[in-house]
C-alpha cells in the first residue's frame, strides 16, 4: 500500500503494509526513534505524536490511518515556540518529566493546550496513557495550566 503523508514538515510517499504501525514506520522507514524506541506496543504512553495537531500513540495508529495526515514527532516539536511554553512551565512549577517520558508528555501537554481542553479532570484523564510514575497528576496539571497561561500572554503580545 502506498501512502502519502507530512512527517515534521516533509512530504512523503511510503510503501508499507497498511496494518503496520506508525512507530515501527518512524524507527525503520524514517529512523527517528526520539520517544518511539521505548515503545513495543505495549500501550505504555512514551510514544506519542502529534497527528493533525493531536497526541496520539504511534504505537496504535495503524499505516492505513495516516493518509494525508500532517505528523509532528518531538524532532520536530522540540524546535518550536511552543516547547518553550511548556519548558518553561517546567522550569516555574520546578516539575519535569523523566527522560523516558519527557518527549510523550510534552507532545499530550501540547495537544491539551492547543485544544484548550484544560480542564483538571480532562488533564488527568488524557494523561491517564502515559504509563510512567514519575510526576503526580497534580503537578501535570499545573504544568499545563501554565503553559497555556505563558501562551495566552504571548499571543496576547503579538496582537
Amino acid at each position: 500500500m502506498k501512502i502519502d503523508c507530512t512527517v515534521d514538515g516533509k512530504t512523503l510517499t511510503l510503501s508499507l503494509n497498511s496494518n503496520k504501525p506508525l512507530s515501527l514506520i518512524l524507527q525503520e522507514n524514517l529512523d527517528n526513534q526520539s520517544n518511539t524506541a521505548h515503545c513495543k506496543g505495549r500501550m505504555c504512553g512514551l510514544c506519542a505524536v502529534l497527528i493533525d495537531g493531536k497526541a496520539e500513540l504511534s504505537c496504535m495508529v495503524p499505516a492505513f490511518e495516516l493518509k494525508g495526515r500532517n505528523i509532528i514527532t518531538f524532532d520536530q516539536f522540540q524546535k518550536t515556540r511552543n516547547m518553550k511554553d511548556i519548558a518553561k512551565a517546567y522550569e516555574m512549577t520546578g516539575v519535569e518529566p523523566c527522560k523516558d517520558c519527557y518527549a510523550s508528555r510534552s507532545l499530550i501537554f501540547e495537544s491539551l493546550i492547543s485544544s484548550e481542553e484544560t480542564t483538571p479532570d480532562e488533564i488527568k484523564r488524557t494523561m491517564s496513557v502515559v504509563k510512567c510514575n514519575c510526576m503526580e497528576t497534580g503537578d501535570e496539571v499545573d504544568i499545563v495550566t501554565k503553559a497555556l497561561d505563558i501562551r495566552r500572554k504571548r499571543n496576547v503580545r503579538r496582537s
